[in-house]
This record gives C-alpha cells, structure tokens and sequence, in this order.
C-alpha cells in the first residue's frame, strides 16, 4: 500500500506539472503592426519580453507591415488574428474588412510630427505656407493630419504642395537634400534625425488635435469567433502592458531601443512624450470617434459619417 500510495501521488504531481506548464496552456496569436518603426506598436515586444502575455496564456507571434492597408489585406486573408494599426483605418470595417476595433492604444496624435531641416528657411509652421509637405499617400493619417493643421491655419488646401512618399527614409532623404520643405512623419526617427544635426522637429500634432484615437486594437472576426478567450487574454495583457511600461521606464526604454535600433536618447525622450497618451482601460472616447467620423469622409474613404458604434466592441475588455 506505501507503494501504491507514493505511486498514486507522482501520478498527480505529473498531471499537475502538465496542466499548469506554459508550454502545454499558452495559446498563440498572430499580432501584426502596421509599420515597423513605430514606438507604441513596439510595447508588444514589451509586453513579450517581461512575460505579461505568456503570463495571460499566450505566445505572440509578431511581424510588422509596410503600411495599414497591407497589415489590413494580411488580416482579410487569415494570416493575422490582431492587428495594431491607425484609427482611421476603422473605416475599412465600413468597406467590408473582416475585422473588429477592440480598444484605442493612444489617444492624441503626438508620435506623428512635422520634421523640417534644422539648416532650412522654415522656423515657424507660418513658414510652411506654400511649402513642400512630404506625406504617405492618398486615405492615410498623414495626409489627414496635416490638412488638418492647414485648415486650422486658414489655409487654402493649395497653400501647400503635398508629395506623397510611401517610403519614410526616401522622404527623409529628400528632405536633407532640399527637394521637399518638410515631412509629417513619426517621432522616434526625427528625434534621430534632430540628434544628428539633420532636422528639427517643428511640431507634435497631439498639440493641434487633442481628441483622437491614433491606434486602435484590431481582430479578426474569425479569432473572435473561434478564440474568444485568447482575444480577451491578449486585451489584459495588453492593458498591463501598458500599466508595466508607465510604471517602469528604464525597461520600457530598454526594450524598444533594443527593438528599433535608435539612439538611447530618442527613446528616452520619446518615451516621456507619449507615454501619458496611452489607453490604461481600453475605452473609446466619443469625441475621439467623433473626429475620426469627420477624418473619414475628409479622406474620402467613406461618402458619409458611420455610426462608429458599429464597428468597434468593448467585449473583450477586463471586466472589474
């Protein structure tokens, strides 16, 4: 009976290492970001490296895109469930995108500035009046953004000329070599750029738009369809990733400089810029979506204003 009995019990220490091992309960999820250089998208790997999501049951496959149109067609064809990705790409859902909005990543769009020469004419946005504005191209947030600063200016939209670039360090390298005046770009790399004498970043539009959603969480309606749990999973974790990265700076630096491959100190400053805009509950704010509405038929992505309460959930968030 003694045998038995101690047979008995490594019987049950084996199931219980089975059942609470990560390597037999974590769930995977494939997470695409629509562009690589991003600083907020990289609080995935964040979030990866301090162990929240294996934590949350899940291992995160990442892979980033050139683009949200191109991060959109991957997750129509099944190869991403999640995707981090622009608020205004809300309105593809409108066109038929197989997705859903789960919660905003940021609010106000302070990653996304104007960058000029730091040796050029333009030393005031007043300057920028009949100027040559890089931009990413026709429907982007780029473009909106930075009509936006024109009509707030009481400009004409002829005012400036807008060149459209797809290709960010093309744009930049235009930029040093005077053919354009100034680009709407992400922070991180002119922060790069300033650091080496190259540019200067002109303004942060989070100071002319307050009410926005900037990124947003997307799934696909197959994943939550077929992996409910994990979609819920994925948005607490991503929720105390959040909470890691305010609270815990240095790592937080640590990672993304190690993710992006820029310059400590851009991150560091970077960090201290856009930190304060992340969501910490994953609610939307109906005045936010109100101006992301208006942006869409701005940028002729829709005919008319959707009602935005269609096209995101709030399901998924952690219920308190």
């Amino acid at each position: 009976m003694p045998r038995a009995g101690t047979a008995c019990r490594i019987v049950i220490v084996a199931m219980l290492a089975c059942w609470s091992g990560p390597s037999f309960a974590l769930e995977t999820l494939r997470v695409g970001k629509s562009t690589l250089a991003s600083f907020t998208y990289t609080l995935l790997e964040v979030g990866m490296q301090a162990g929240i999501f294996e934590k949350h049951g899940l291992t995160i496959e990442s892979s980033a895109f050139g683009g949200g149109p191109r991060l959109i067609q991957g997750m129509t064809a099944g190869a991403i469930d999640i995707g981090l990705d622009g608020g205004t790409d809300m309105a593809m859902i409108v066109k038929g995108a197989p997705i859903k909005a789960l919660a905003p990543l940021s609010g106000a769009p302070t990653e996304m500035v104007i960058a000029v020469r730091a040796s050029g004419p333009i030393k005031t946005i007043a300057d920028l009046k009949g100027r040559k504005i890089a931009i990413t191209g026709a429907g982007t947030l780029t473009v909106w953004i930075t009509r936006e600063l024109v009509k707030q200016q009481g400009w004409a939209d002829s005012d400036v000329t807008y060149v459209t670039s797809s290709n960010i360090a093309a744009s930049h390298a235009l930029l040093k070599t005077g053919e354009i005046d100034a680009i709407t770009t992400e922070m991180s790399s002119t922060l790069e750029n300033e650091r080496r004498g190259d540019e200067r970043m002109l303004l942060s539009f989070g100071d002319l738009v307050k009410d926005f959603h900037m990124q947003v969480v997307f799934a696909t309606d197959k994943v939550i369809a077929e992996k409910p749990q994990a979609v819920r999973n994925f948005m607490a974790a991503w929720l105390e990733t959040i909470a890691f990265a305010q609270a815990n700076k240095a790592k937080t630096v640590a990672t993304i400089q190690q993710v992006l491959g820029v310059h400590p100190d851009v991150v560091d400053k970077t960090y201290d810029k856009v930190i304060a805009t992340y969501s910490i509950d994953g609610k939307f704010n109906p005045r936010a979506l109100a101006v992301l509405a208006r942006s869409y038929v701005e940028l002729k992505l829709l005919d008319r204003e959707p009602d935005m309460k269609t096209l995101y959930t709030e399901e998924f968030l952690p219920k308190k």
